[in-house]
């Protein structure tokens, strides 16, 4: 009994750490194989469970391993922080083998195995829906970095990703348990899949996922050093603007860009409610004769508060005055998506988050126009921080025009730790599932440009105040994820229904 104990304490060991490893905090090792069969001991080893309670002292444990190791780095925020996503977030995991469960009781376990990527897969979209949802936990992330492996994401999106890595999971389990040859192959040929269209889109025929024709925009990335967790007191502000301003004349001085790209809120106030400071910023912006994506808040009264960003055009700002116009006049874009429990309470609106404050969520315009100096126009879509884990928010934004998209962040909550990397992974799957080039724009990191295939260029070091110009792809092509973002959910769902009918009736 103790030698049956002990096997089964390694086999929640083994699939906890190596699931909690998998996740891409650490981008310099290709950790994501892991995801690969990090589940096969765990599938083994429930295929003896009989009672549900015994199936849940082996379920329960592998996930509270493996969770505080994917992101552990949430503590450096707050602990109150960590546990929230601790708490949260197991939740759709363990829903996930709870159907298992019911499933494999009915149907055995060899049956329920098949449905299991079908399974995971509905769980995790429908999951990803729901208010409290921090996203971190999608199983996609764990191949954000594996890019020779990911590029199917522009077919099916992260949901693709998810099938293929619990699918190759489930052929390895089969693999291990018949010792057939069949399996092995099977395994070798699912991972092949993935590479041979990965090779071709990198490689062989790049113009097939992005088309041909496409121009070119240079955009500047101005990366700022303030402490996250300082006062907005007026000696902030002013480091901040001295900042901005000093590092924006740098780059349009140096590298005459098309648009300079500022971080999320980099004025904590408004821009149109103080008149001296939006002179001031409009005589810069003329001065430059340059496009500037900039980010700022409105405070609506003491806790609730709009994050807004616009394109500040130099015919703008030079005809403000001439033309008398007004804040309504401008065309802003307000954040849509903030992450619960800080910037707003899931399932109360009108509530104050724990950090006692609330966000005015917006939805539309989302694109943006601007002129290169000689003309040339660009559509530009600008999204906010925790939007990039919200699949379908960065796909409606291509839908609607947008040639690239500029991401403005703010990371430096999370310190040097890998919080920072972990959510760069995020953005990294976005460009590859839209085929978008995106400017990623962070106070303090991590700043970088990604091209339409998820490669990162021009990055610039954490935690330095400093500036990147790089030319950026303008694709006109949509992906066929972009076009249908819930094709391939629907089809997995369906199937699994199918099958699910076809089991029952059989047996």
């Amino acid at each position: 009994m103790s030698k049956l104990k002990s096997s089964v304490w390694s086999t929640i060991l083994t699939s906890g750490i190596l699931y909690g490893l998998a996740y891409p905090n650490y981008p310099e090792f290709p950790f994501g194989v892991l995801a690969w069969f990090a589940l096969v001991p765990l599938l083994l080893e429930i295929k003896k469970t009989i009672s549900f309670k015994a199936y849940l002292s082996i379920i329960l444990p592998v996930f509270a391993i493996s969770s505080p190791i994917g992101f552990w780095w949430t503590s450096y925020y707050s602990w109150q922080t960590f546990f929230v996503c601790y708490f949260t977030q197991l939740l759709s995991l363990y829903f996930v083998f709870v159907l298992h469960f019911g499933l494999q009781k009915r149907f055995g376990w060899r049956r329920s195995l098949i449905l299991f990527p079908f399974l995971w897969v509905f769980v995790e979209w429908a999951t990803h829906l729901l208010p409290h949802n921090l996203q971190v936990l999608n199983i996609a992330y764990t191949q954000a970095h594996l890019l020779y492996f990911n590029q199917f994401a522009d077919l099916a999106g992260i949901w693709g990703i998810a099938f293929w890595v619990i699918s190759l999971n489930v052929l390895i389990t089969f693999a291990i348990d018949t010792k057939a040859k069949k399996y092995y192959l099977f395994s070798a040929t699912w991972v092949l899949i993935a590479l041979i269209y990965s090779v071709w889109i990198l490689h062989i025929n790049p113009s097939s996922a992005i088309g041909s024709g496409n121009t070119k925009t240079k955009v500047s990335l101005i990366q700022t050093n303030i402490d996250s967790y300082a006062e907005n007191d007026s000696l902030i502000v002013q480091k901040t603007l001295n900042q901005i301003i000093s590092l924006s004349d740098s780059a349009v001085r140096t590298h005459k860009p098309d648009l300079v790209v500022l971080p999320e809120a980099s004025f904590p106030f408004s821009l149109f409610k103080d008149k001296s400071f939006l002179d001031f910023a409009r005589r810069n912006i003329v001065n430059w004769n340059t496009n500037v994506a900039i980010g700022y808040v409105n405070y609506e009264d003491s806790t609730s508060f709009k994050n807004l960003a616009l394109v500040f055009t130099p015919q703008l700002a030079y005809f403000w005055d001439s033309l008398k116009i007004k804040e309504a006049d401008v065309k802003i874009y307000q954040k849509e998506f903030g992450l619960p429990f800080i910037e707003f309470m899931p399932y109360c609106e009108n509530c104050n988050s724990l950090k006692g404050r609330r966000l005015i969520k917006g939805s539309e315009p989302y694109t943006f126009l601007y002129a290169k100096a000689r003309s040339e126009k660009f559509k530009v879509a600008l999204s906010i921080c925790w939007e990039q884990t919200y699949p379908n928010k960065i796909a409606s934004l291509v839908r609607d025009g947008a040639e690239y998209i500029t991401m403005m962040n703010n990371d430096s909550w999370f310190g040097k730790t890998p919080g920072a990397k972990y959510l760069l992974s995020f953005t990294k799957l976005r460009a590859i599932e839209n085929r978008r080039a995106i400017a990623r724009c962070s106070n303090g990191g991590i700043s970088c440009f990604i091209d339409p295939f998820g490669k990162i260029y021009g990055e610039i070091p954490w935690f330095t105040a400093n500036i990147s110009s790089q030319d950026v792809l303008a694709v006109n092509k949509k992906s066929f994820y972009t076009k249908h973002p819930s094709f391939f959910v629907i089809l997995i769902s369906s199937i699994m229904f199918g099958l699910i009918l076809y089991f029952w009736i059989k047996k």
